[in-house]
């Protein structure tokens, strides 16, 4: 059974690769090698594996290289540091999540002198200072509060994992919103702009609901794509679990409960974006708004190739 014949959801917007994405992965090689972010040998090649570059380059189409080789940046090394949260003695050891938080968060913000010995420490703060260097820092700011979640966000996965605790359904549902970092990369599509949205739109009601059920779906798929993996590591925070568990349900119908979930959130997307429209008809907001169709669309046709998720084939064949 190939990737493609896996059961896939259904977008009325097309998805589409930035032609830059070769160039952007021999670029971020280069960068990870001089930054020495990953050794020569079993991590690099897990890292090449994740197809880093080709998810930046599905979720930001129309990027210039610029922006497309941060986006290719930031994802190698928040993968690196995703595997370190969710895999070995730190993934349950809330304490040493904690103490490692502080630091990073920290360093980002400038409130602790940076260790630069740690690798993920190097490579974060040269994210950081190419945004501080060429864009406004009211942006910085707001993307570096974004990635303040997602660290938070792993606390709590690591005090549920040392309490063997499921979380309920609708706790969940609010904290993978910030597990999976997709408010970081709604903020990099105001990079595709001339310049980031004004506040009065970007914290708009409607436009916030955008970023929301942006972030819902490809949360939600991500965790249809990643199931296989994560039953195999025994890993709980996945939404299709998650249902099982709570609505002592089977595997196959927590899977349909996803996928209807999923329907009902692509037609609310709709609706808000129709909104939005019709609040706002200037150009920039239009492009922001066809930017997130393309981010949708774009992250399951890298997640049908990852071979991050290999082994999903066998598991999609026998629930459903």
């Amino acid at each position: 059974m190939s990737k493609n014949e896996v059961g896939t959801f259904n977008y009325p917007f097309p998805a589409s690769c930035n032609a830059k994405v070769d160039a952007a992965e021999r670029r971020t090689l280069q960068w990870i090698r001089r930054l020495q972010l990953a050794p020569e040998g079993r991590t690099l090649s897990r890292l090449k594996a994740t197809n880093f570059a080709q998810l930046a380059a599905w979720l930001l189409p129309s990027a210039n290289m610029q922006t497309l080789q941060l986006a290719s940046d930031f994802t190698a090394a928040l993968f690196l540091l995703d595997d370190a949260y969710d895999e070995g003695e730190l993934s349950t050891d809330p304490e040493a999540v904690e103490r490692l938080n502080e630091k990073y968060l920290g360093e980002l913000f400038g409130y602790v002198e940076p260790d630069m010995s740690d690798p993920l420490t190097r490579g974060f703060l040269d994210i950081r200072d190419r945004i501080k260097r060429s864009h406004p820092h009211f942006f910085l700011n707001r993307w570096l509060a974004h990635f303040q979640y997602y660290f938070e966000a792993n606390l709590w996965e690591a005090h549920n994992r040392k309490q063997t605790r499921i979380p309920c359904v609708d706790e969940y549902l609010l904290m993978r919103r910030y597990s999976g970092a997709v408010y970081t990369y709604c903020d990099l599509l105001e990079l595709l702009l001339d310049r980031p949205l004004p506040l009065e739109v970007v914290q708009h009601p409607t436009i916030q609901s955008v970023r929301d059920i942006c972030n819902d779906i490809l949360c939600w798929t991500n965790d249809y794509f990643s199931l296989g993996k994560e039953l195999t590591s025994g890993e709980v925070h996945n939404l299709i679990i998650v249902l099982r568990d709570n609505h002592a349900i089977t595997l196959e119908e927590a899977v349909a409960q996803l996928k209807r979930m999923h329907d009902e959130r692509v037609a609310e997307y709709q609706d808000v974006r129709e909104k939005a429209l019709e609040l706002w008809a200037d150009d920039a907001t239009r492009l922001y708004l066809d930017a997130a169709d393309a981010l949708i669309a774009g992250n399951q046709r890298w997640a049908l190739q990852a071979r991050r998720y290999s082994g999903l084939e066998s598991l999609i064949a026998h629930v459903g």
